[in-house]
C-alpha cells in the first residue's frame, strides 16, 4: 500500500537557524502518528510543512506517492486538513456556520455552500457529537466543545489527512479523553492522523507510530512499545523519566 505521507532528507531553517534537520519519515493510510518532543523542537513546523505554508529547503515530501509541489494550493488544502491551537472564529458564528466553513476549499470563491456542502457539514458534526450544538454561538462554548468544533470544521472538509496541533492542550482529563477517542473513531474511517504533543502518555494512549522530535531531529520512530523507552525518553526530553508498565501499556512520568 502506497504511504499516505512520505518524508526524505528534509531540511528547513527559519532565519538561517535550523528546525528540521535531514528528517526521513513515513506515514501509513489510516493510522494515528503521535509527534512527541518538547516545546520548541520543530513539530508544529513539521506539520506547516506539510501544508504547504512553509517551503522546505531541501528535501522532498510525497503524499500517496506523489510529490508535495504537483499538488496545488486548492487540491492540498481539499486533502489535508488542519486544528490548530485556539482556533477562533474571526466573527461570531452559529456552530453550523462555523463547520460549513471548512467545504472552502470545495467551492469557488463566489459559490454558495450546497446541499452537499451542509450534508457533509452535518455528518462532521455528528461525528464529534456535537449536532445539538448546532444553533449555539461558537464564542460561548467550553474550551473543550470549541475543539471539538473545531474538528467537525477540519472533518467537513474530507481531507485523507487529518493534523491536530496539541490537540489536548488546555484540555481537562475528560475532553483530553474524548478527544483521543475521536482520532482513534477518525482513523478507523480510513483517514490518516497526525497529532504534536509534549505528553508522552497521549501518545501511548492511541497512536500506531511514535515519532520523537529533538531539536528538529529525530530520535526515534516506530511503535509505542519501541519509543517509550526510559532512554529514548531521557534523550528526548533531556531529563530522566520514568517507564511503568501496565496493562494498558506504558505510563510515563517525570522523576
Amino acid at each position: 500500500m502506497t504511504a499516505a505521507v512520505s518524508i526524505r532528507d528534509l531540511c528547513f531553517s527559519y532565519e538561517k537557524d535550523p528546525v528540521i534537520s535531514h528528517l526521513d519519515l513515513t506515514l501509513s493510510t489510516a493510522t494515528i502518528t503521535a509527534v512527541l518532543g518538547a516545546n520548541g523542537v520543530g513539530k508544529t513546523t513539521l506539520l506547516h510543512l506539510l501544508l504547504g505554508l512553509f517551503e522546505p529547503d531541501s528535501g522532498e515530501i510525497r503524499f500517496f506517492g506523489r510529490p508535495a509541489h504537483n499538488y496545488s494550493q486548492t487540491r492540498r488544502k481539499q486533502l489535508m486538513g488542519m486544528v490548530s491551537q485556539n482556533d477562533t472564529p474571526p466573527f461570531d458564528l452559529r456552530v453550523d456556520e462555523y463547520v460549513l466553513l471548512g467545504r472552502a476549499p470545495h467551492l469557488g470563491l463566489l459559490t454558495i455552500p450546497g446541499d452537499k456542502d451542509r450534508s457533509a457539514s452535518a455528518a462532521a458534526l455528528s461525528t464529534v457529537g456535537m449536532t445539538h450544538m448546532a444553533g449555539h454561538a461558537v464564542t460561548r462554548l467550553s474550551s473543550g466543545e470549541k475543539q471539538l468544533v473545531n474538528m467537525a470544521r477540519s472533518l467537513a472538509q474530507e481531507p485523507d489527512i487529518l493534523l491536530l496541533d496539541e490537540p489536548c492542550s488546555h484540555l481537562d482529563l475528560i475532553n483530553s479523553r474524548q478527544m483521543l477517542v475521536l482520532m482513534k473513531t477518525i482513523a478507523e474511517q480510513g483517514r490518516t492522523v497526525v497529532f504534536t504533543t509534549h505528553d508522552p502518555n497521549a501518545a501511548a494512549a492511541v497512536a500506531d507510530q511514535v515519532l520523537l522530535m529533538k531539536k528538529g531531529e529525530l530520535v526515534a520512530a516506530g511503535t509505542v512499545t519501541q519509543t517509550l523507552t526510559r532512554t529514548l525518553l531521557t534523550r528526548t526530553y533531556r531529563g530522566d523519566v520514568e517507564v511503568i508498565e501496565t496493562e494498558r501499556g506504558p505510563f510515563v512520568r517525570a522523576v
